[in-house]
């Protein structure tokens, strides 16, 4: 990658590395910041011979386009590199990415896992079909039954945010909601629109599994009076994680967390029991889970998006106004760009080993302080005694979950199908199934 590249439009040789670009102190600040906008444009959206290899610009041979395997035309991008800093860099065209083979076989196991899971609870399922106005193109359209309707996107490798919001925005123009699948939590997908992490497993795995557990993407809502008896300690920690600040706390969790706090907390860790993708798939299309968009505090463009239990978005909606999400880029602290003050290297550098590893990416869609709100006042007893105390009703008791509102299956009985078969069935890696619908009987 290049820290320099030729602006047919300006005729002259943009220097990455420098905040002016190296266009000078007479620049206009408005002007190089429309200029960087500009730059990052996708491809498509700009003309693809306006980013040219300074080298080839200059009339001499461009070793890219000598080897035939790309041109000398090139796209500027962010890189975060081995120190972590993001700066901007020009590669030559073209930048589809190809999947592996591995990818592929993912790729299409998760789909045919997908249309399985949502035709076996009697739904309507389209595969890779474009939308009435062929705006947008899911992978896997689940139609919805009382609920929302699925435009689901099987993702196996890092596709960049502007891909991530252009599709989920596209879905939403053709009245669906994004739901991007995947099995690494570090993609930039994550809480840039509604999403279920998975396990990373063999293809063969996916594609002969009759569900899945979520790992990822799934809250239920914990309410809970913040005192020193409660299970839970206090969210904002200090000595307050002790004793409780006296305080009803309301805050989005994993189901595993939750799930065994009838019998004592669990700490951060919590217990074996999962909820299933086909458990969320089915919920949101039947109308027993919702999407929720969470707003970040510091940024309402960003925040956390998340399949919840409807009666818990109820009750998060009656504290906090729910409003749809806009799919805009955002730029994280982390991501802001750095300019070393680097002259341009104008000599064109492909097949050189320039490249550099980057900085590891941060794990995402785990983060629970902003999903935490505080509803009420202290408690009685940390009013001065000079105050007359109201007595008002007892405070509310948590309904706890572990799953969505859909019903669970009774032990013993098979739970394919809507309705549920019924039959008696034996346990399976993947539930209860009776004889007709064990694993393999369909296939043998």
């Amino acid at each position: 990658m290049a820290n320099g590249v030729w602006h047919a439009g300006l005729e002259t040789v943009l220097e990455l590395d420098k905040e002016d670009l190296g266009l000078g102190r007479d620049a206009e600040p408005d002007i190089v910041e429309d200029l960087k906008t500009e730059l990052l444009l996708p491809v498509a959206e700009r003309d693809r011979h306006l980013l040219v290899c300074p080298e080839s610009s200059r009339g001499r041979p461009c070793k890219a386009e000598l080897s035939g395997v790309r041109s000398s035309y090139m796209y500027v991008r962010k890189h975060r590199g081995p120190d972590g800093k993001v700066r901007l860099r020009a590669a030559h065209l073209p930048t589809a990415y190809e999947m592996t083979s591995e990818e592929r076989d993912i790729h299409k196991a998760t789909k045919d896992f997908l249309a399985r899971t949502a035709q076996s609870a009697g739904l309507d399922v389209l595969v890779e079909k474009a939308s009435k106005f062929r705006a947008s193109r899911p992978d896997v359209t689940i139609v919805g039954a009382g609920g929302v309707s699925l435009g689901c996107e099987a993702q196996f490798y890092n596709a960049s945010p502007s891909t991530v919001l252009r599709r989920s925005r596209a879905h939403a123009e053709a009245a669906l909601t994004a739901n991007w699948v995947t099995h690494d939590d570090r993609f930039h997908l994550i809480d840039r629109a509604n999403w279920m992490l998975i396990n990373k497993l063999p293809w063969r795995v996916i594609a002969d599994a009759d569900d899945l557990p979520l790992v990822g993407g799934y809250r239920v809502l914990v309410e809970w009076r913040c005192e020193e008896s409660a299970e839970r300690p206090c969210p904002y920690g200090g000595l307050k994680e002790k004793t409780g600040c006296g305080q009803m706390h309301l805050q989005w969790d994993t189901p595993q967390r939750a799930s065994d706090e009838g019998t004592g907390w669990t700490s951060f860790m919590g217990s074996g029991k999962r909820v299933t993708v086909g458990q969320i798939l089915v919920g949101a299309a039947t109308g027993g889970v919702a999407p929720l968009f969470v707003r970040s505090r510091k940024d309402r463009r960003s925040g956390s998006h998340l399949w919840v239990p409807v009666k818990d978005r109820d009750k998060w909606a009656g504290y906090r106004e729910v409003d749809p999400p806009t799919f805009e880029e955002t730029t994280e602290p982390d991501d802001e760009l750095h300019f070393s003050g680097r002259d341009a290297d104008t000599t064109c550098q492909f097949g050189e080993k320039t490249w550099h590893p980057s900085a590891p990416l941060k794990r995402r869609g785990i983060d629970s302080v902003e999903l935490t709100i505080t509803v009420d006042n202290p408690r009685p007893s940390l009013v001065r005694a000079s105050v007359p105390i109201q007595r008002t009703e007892e405070p509310p008791v948590l309904a706890r979950r572990v799953a969505p509102s859909i019903p669970l299956p009774a032990p013993g009985i098979c739970e394919i199908g809507a309705p549920k078969c019924g039959k008696v069935a034996r346990l399976y890696p993947g539930g209860w199934r009776c004889e007709q619908h064990r694993p393999g009987a369909l296939s043998a």
